[in-house]
């Protein structure tokens, strides 16, 4: 707990102290974003964190994070030589991490005093956390105040960007030719040129659109840049950067296409919930909800890359960008397949095609057969039709003579570019009952954690509801995958604690051979302990005292200066209590 609590305290130096922000005389050109929430949903936050606390976390939630977290791959690299090709890059690039302003532009004053001496001679440092050595802190700097060039009847040229585009450009991204709205008349190429968000507006159908003239976007300015085309040209575009940004309200180093393979950009809490599944060398993991691949990966380097690592996810696409994040990486444990995780659980009577799917338990074998084939240099059909024989038998299954020729001509020949890591993706008809010995289940949800975020209107008491459901059916798999004595990990990226304690008190109610298990490192906040009535009769039941400590809850307005999430860790007993 010490080293969390000097973890904290590091972060927060970074961040620095907080007291008044200082504005501009139009109250208009600077950034004062307030999130707008259904007033259901704002009501229950404040019934589960109290007011004053959940005005905190919502208006840390339209900030980003102080710094950048970065998760070197050890397998590749080490700490140290991964520190000092950053600070030559970030040298390069004249980012120098601190709280210096450029000119034109000032740091807030809630940005505070100036970094303790240790972090003003580097923008780099390492984590102190016992076996969290391999991530890295680069510091960033902001909100600053930033001059338009605003003169009373003459505002300063502007490009009007969508949502999404802003909240990238707050976490270091440029402006690109997608995500312009609007554009002042006579912009030119070169120009110096404010960018504003147009967010979501109330329409007269109740519902939320996107209106980028509307005038009053008070508080709504990111910064400002160069463009890198005439306002013609960027309505004649359709890829490339619209605004090249040198003075942004936050200014945190861009990482893309830096040292690929030997860094991950990742939020603390993801890179925690890897070492709360706490994989060990050889076993068989099954990473439910995968995509994008940061979490699959970090759990293979933890495995040192030996065992069996099964990646799944719905969409092909997303799928096939885990499988290329894991060559890139250079990451072999690893099996991606486009699945559904609430299909994710195969009958032992299903029939089974040794062509079309691998994933079996029963196939393993034959798969093992076909790759060392393969290395082997095998010349003979009488070796090949053995070993497809001996699949077939320990299978179980009818195989037509024309899929056993397929299948000879693969261990010959090798399983052909596709097949290849970075090349097609699997499909997979699920896996057996109790085929794994730890499962993740970064579940889909409400995402209402991710920082920044500029706009949350649309979710509802009902949506919220919705994503607990979904959560729960995928448990329900997850449960069924896990074998006795394994452990499954819950994750998620949500402030909801309908989608976070009470799927735990759903799982601890509905298993009882479930029970709550410890974690480390311990970084996060406890759990929400009690309940919530609402207005239609219905109770949603939290943690139970005692059990808060088990679970990890990071709150967006904490020291630690991170997303909101939440993890919890399962032991799995014996299933037939």
């Amino acid at each position: 707990m010490k080293k969390a609590r000097d973890l904290h305290l590091l972060l927060k130096t970074i961040r620095g102290i907080s007291s008044t922000p200082k504005m501009d005389s139009s109250n208009r050109y600077c950034f004062s974003p307030i999130l707008r929430w259904n007033p259901e949903v704002e009501n229950y936050f404040i019934k589960a964190y109290g007011a004053d606390h959940f005005s905190l976390i919502s208006k840390a939630l339209t900030r980003p994070s102080s710094y950048s977290c970065v998760r070197v791959n050890t397998l590749k690299s080490t700490s140290d030589a991964v520190i000092e090709k950053l600070l030559e890059i970030i040298k390069e690039k004249g980012f120098d991490g601190d709280c210096h302003s450029k000119e034109g532009s000032e740091p807030d004053e809630n940005v505070g005093s100036p970094p303790e001496e240790s972090l003003k001679k580097s923008p780099i440092v390492k984590c102190q956390i016992p076996g969290l050595e391999y991530v890295l802190f680069v510091k960033g700097s902001g909100p600053h105040v930033i001059d338009y060039g605003y003169v009373p009847g003459a505002p300063p040229k502007e490009v009007i960007v969508s949502r999404k585009c802003a909240e990238a450009v707050l976490r270091g991204a440029q402006v690109f030719v997608p995500g312009v709205l609007a554009c002042s008349a006579h912009v030119e190429k070169g120009d110096t040129i404010a960018v504003s968000v147009a967010l979501e507006q109330r329409n007269p159908n109740g519902g939320w659109a996107i209106d980028p003239y509307y005038f009053e976007r008070n508080g709504l300015y990111i910064g400002q840049g160069t463009t890198s085309m005439s306002r013609a040209g960027l309505f004649r575009a359709s890829e490339g950067i619209a605004v090249d940004m040198n003075d942004r309200v936050f200014r945190l180093p861009s990482f893309y296409d830096v040292l690929e393979g030997e860094i991950f950009l990742q939020n603390l809490p993801s890179i925690v919930t890897a070492h709360a599944l706490d994989p060990q060398k050889g076993e068989r993991i099954l990473d439910m909800c995968a995509a994008p691949g940061g979490k699959t990966t970090a759990i293979a380097i933890l495995m040192k890359d030996e065992g069996e690592l099964v990646a799944i996810d719905r969409s092909h696409n997303k799928a096939q960008d885990i499988q290329k994040l894991a060559s890139e990486m250079s990451l072999t444990c690893i099996t991606t397949y486009k699945l559904d995780a609430l299909k994710a659980i195969r009958q032992r009577n299903e029939v089974v095609d040794v062509n079309t799917d691998k994933s079996s338990n029963s196939l393993r074998f034959h798969d093992e057969k076909a790759s060392s084939s393969t290395t082997e240099g095998f010349n003979s059909d009488k070796t090949c039709k053995d070993n497809v024989s001996n699949a077939i038998e320990d299978g179980g299954n009818y195989v037509s003579k024309a899929d056993i020729r397929k299948a000879m001509r693969r261990m010959r020949n090798g399983p052909g570019r596709n097949q290849c890591l970075g090349g097609r993706v699997e499909n997979s008809k699920g896996f057996y009952p109790d085929s794994f010995d730890r499962v993740l289940l970064d579940a889909p949800c409400s995402a209402l954690g991710l920082r920044p975020r500029l706009f949350v209107g649309e979710e509802t008491i009902d949506s919220l509801k919705r994503h607990a459901t979904y959560q729960r059916r995928m448990f329900d798999q997850a449960v069924k995958l896990v074998r006795p004595g394994g452990v499954i990990v819950y994750s998620t990226c949500t402030i909801n604690p309908g989608e976070n304690e009470a799927l735990v008190r759903y799982a601890l109610n509905t298993y009882k051979f479930l029970s709550l298990a410890s974690q480390n490192p311990r970084i996060g906040g406890p759990g929400l302990v009690g309940s919530c009535e609402f207005p239609d009769g219905r109770t949603e039941e939290w943690l139970r005292p005692g059990e808060e400590d088990f679970v990890q809850r990071f709150d967006p307005s904490s020291s630690l200066d991170t997303i909101g999430f939440f993890i919890a860790k399962f032991s799995v007993g014996s299933k037939d209590v």
